[in-house]
């Protein structure tokens, strides 16, 4: 089997491990308006992170941060000890579109991460290969975006990511495009990915259930401008076992997490006669 090829890291410093992030009294505004409010935040190496909380919470605003796509206002992002300038190779990114080269075929798509840290065409194409097998999608190398489903095309997608092996995975929303039975399957093969690379996993949601099925952990951000309300364990088995909705643990958890967001959701809509059952 060929082994994809590998970026380079910096060192981390001293202290750091590679793929810890950590995000130091954040605050972010467009304009006049708050968007995070001095979030701190740190996600361990290989540790699977999952955000959630209402519709404009800044959300994908902090994945964004990581991924070096905005500067905060006030505070530092940092991953693996170094701040956060710019975008870089040690974090992959997954959007809800896909984001695939449309004039490239899959295998292209994926070979393209490699192509661009110098590796020939060969053999970009051959660690590309590998993915697309591990995503289950070898037969459909030479297919066009266009001509695969919704869920074809972000296995593409996630393969263009870990083909360059990055200490962190960043994915907004990706499943949210979904039907309920592709989304379960993706999930699933998350999950297989993810537990033999151990990549850290920063992953946004609007889905309570899909959040507690992957997460180590769950972090529920407030009405804008975001804060971290809750930062919730997950402690149920892993792998997750079939029948995990069944679980007490997992029920108190989502009541939990739905009566919280609720609640921000409803403040958002100006109804301050909501009583606040949570404490902050």
């Amino acid at each position: 089997m060929v082994k994809s090829p590998t970026p380079t890291l910096s060192s981390p410093r001293s202290g750091a491990a590679t793929g810890r992030v950590e995000l130091r009294k954040v605050s972010v505004a467009f304009g006049a308006e708050a968007v995070l409010s001095n979030v701190d935040l740190t996600v361990e190496a290989g540790e699977f992170v999952c955000v959630i909380g209402p519709s404009g919470s800044g959300k994908s605003t902090a994945l964004n941060l990581i991924a070096g796509l905005l500067t905060p206002a006030s505070g530092e992002v940092l991953v693996s000890g170094e701040p956060v300038r710019e975008p870089g190779a040690e974090r992959g990114v997954v959007f809800q579109n896909y984001s695939l080269f449309p004039w490239k075929t899959a295998l292209d798509n994926v070979a393209f991460g490699p192509r661009m840290q110098g590796n020939s065409r060969a053999e970009a194409r051959r660690a590309a290969f590998v993915w697309l097998e591990k995503v289950g999608l070898s037969a459909y190398a030479s297919r066009f975006p266009a001509t695969l489903s919704g869920g074809m095309q972000q296995r593409v997608a996630i393969a263009r990511a870990l083909i360059n092996r990055p200490a962190v995975l960043l994915m907004d929303e990706p499943f949210g495009a979904l039907d309920a039975q592709t989304r379960a399957l993706m999930q699933e093969l998350l999950l297989d990915l993810w537990s033999n690379s151990r990549c850290t996993v920063f992953f946004v949601t609007h889905d309570v259930e899909e959040a507690l099925i992957l997460a180590d952990r769950v972090i529920v951000l407030s009405a804008s401008p975001g804060r971290i309300l809750l930062d919730l364990p997950v402690r149920l088995p892993r792998p997750r076992p079939s029948d995990v909705f069944a679980y007490q643990a997992f029920n108190c958890a989502k009541m939990t997490c739905l009566k919280l967001i609720r609640q921000e959701s409803r403040l958002a809509f100006d109804a301050p006669e909501v009583v606040q059952c949570f404490p902050r």
